[in-house]
């Protein structure tokens, strides 16, 4: 059994979903001490719990994984993530003996492989840390990352190593790594790499404040940031285990993202972007956008996030005269170099997300077309009586975000085209659930069950 969760009973059996036992082991597909099965699982059924979901996906195709191990209340991002190289979901489930990472193919509802039990560092809570404690409990979790061609799935957690009733021992963020071509079953992982942190306060949920500790792939590579005494961002090679810190680059600034090139670095007085001797994001700043030469402004070239190797960035621009009115660019991470912008009237932030095939990309309540060199502002105006924070897109562009919720009310949601006309944004019916995750012909999403619990839901596009 895994240690407590904040006191949750945890489910002693290893949940498959709606599907069987896992596929049998190709010849020559690599993953390492997997068990292997005599026959292939059978296709899973479909959902037997139907959403509201966007018209272009069909409630009743698709398949269902309940992980109903999670407590009812937790300050860490679920643990769930998708490969869009690979079109697969991972999500971290528990057995009699520990946790473990499961993958499935997305279309199918196929299992890959399932790892060996695992059992993680004492958590922060179990720690005595109080700020982990109670509704901030901490959950193991799962990334994907890509690597010279190749997906790995990661599981993860954060925790003290070697601790005692003297001893404090030593803060860490353990990482467990699995090829996504691994298959079989209690698969162990190619390589276990710990990174030491100082974080803190728990990893936070998608969207909400807080988020004190990461560990994603950028269109990089593997990454764990954190905020804490010294903010910390280290790029992990999966494959060697290697740590690459950001250090002389980091001097004056805050890592944020480890190219081939170099790290980005934002500066730490004005939030500034550039790669220390390499370049800086004035160089190449957006049209109408104001230049920190020639004018005074903390607002010129701050970072804003980054995804799929794409830097976002946020300007003052002097249209219609008036300097406070924001710029939105966006940048290639390795070079600087600009690759799109538009001037909205107030965008507002959030998590960065783009589609597959990297074409189009958001943040918040801003999207982009890569490819048209065209973006969408959708936050509130004139015109639009809420924001719409885009949590997902497709490879055709179709962008799904949320309407702000409030007292009594649930959050509304829209669909966005991105790939035509002027991206304005439509709502869709009252009580339509989004996509977390946008893949090739299925979309993920997560419903928070009544009481404790996960339900993931992969369904198909029409």
């Amino acid at each position: 059994m895994p240690k407590a969760v904040a006191g949750a009973a945890l489910v002693g059996v290893l949940l498959t979903g709606c599907g069987g036992a896992d596929d049998p082991a190709p010849a020559g597909k690599g993953g390492g001490g997997g068990k292997k099965t005599s026959a292939a699982s059978p296709a899973p059924s479909g959902p037997s719990v139907l959403l509201t979901v966007p018209p272009a996906y069909s409630a009743d195709k698709g398949w269902e994984q309940s992980l109903s191990w999670m407590p009812a209340k937790y300050s860490s991002k679920p643990p769930v993530a998708v490969g869009a190289r690979s079109d697969t979901v991972a999500y971290v489930n528990t057995t009699e003996d520990g946790y473990v990472v499961q993958v499935r193919d997305a279309s199918s509802g196929r299992i890959r492989f399932t790892s060996e039990p695992w059992e993680p560092p004492t958590s922060m809570g179990e720690a005595g840390k109080g700020a982990y404690a109670g509704d901030d409990v901490e959950l193991p979790s799962v990334s994907t990352a890509v690597q010279d061609g190749r997906e790995y799935a990661v599981l993860w957690a954060h925790g003290i190593e070697g601790g005692d009733a003297l001893a404090k021992g030593k803060e860490i963020v353990r990482l467990l790594v699995f090829p996504m071509d691994a298959s079989g079953s209690a698969v162990a992982p190619k390589r276990r790499i710990d990174v030491p942190v100082e974080v803190y306060e728990p990893n936070s949920e998608k969207g909400k404040d807080g988020d004190d500790l990461r560990v994603e792939d950028y269109g990089g590579g593997l990454q764990v940031h954190w905020n804490g005494p010294k903010k910390g961002a280290v790029a992990v090679d999966v494959a060697s285990g290697t740590l690459d810190a950001c250090a002389d680059a980091c001097a004056e600034g805050q890592g944020q993202v480890r190219t081939a090139k170099g790290w980005v670095v934002s500066n730490y007085v004005l939030d500034l972007v550039e790669m220390p001797g390499s370049w800086h994001i004035q160089d190449d700043a957006p049209p109408g956008g104001w230049s920190m030469m020639d004018k005074s402004s903390s607002m010129d070239g701050q970072y804003v996030s980054t995804i799929g190797g794409h830097l976002i960035t946020r300007w003052h621009t002097e249209a219609g005269g008036n300097f406070s009115t924001p710029l939105v660019a966006v940048h290639d991470a390795a070079t600087g170099k600009l690759e799109t912008s538009i001037v909205c009237e107030q965008p507002r932030a959030g998590d960065a997300v783009s589609s597959p095939n990297g074409r189009f990309v958001a943040a918040g309540t801003v999207a982009f077309d890569l490819q048209r060199r065209h973006g969408a502002c959708l936050e509130a105006g004139e015109s639009r009586k809420a924001d719409v924070f885009v949590r997902s897109i497709t490879d055709d562009g179709i962008a799904y975000g949320e309407l702000p919720g409030g007292p009594g009310r649930d959050p509304g949601a829209a669909e966005v085209d991105l790939s035509a006309g002027d991206g304005a944004p439509h709502a869709l019916r009252d009580g339509t659930r989004v996509p977390e995750w946008a893949l090739r012909d299925t979309g993920v999403f997560l419903t928070p069950k009544p009481v404790n619990g996960l339900l993931i839901s992969v369904l198909k596009q029409k």
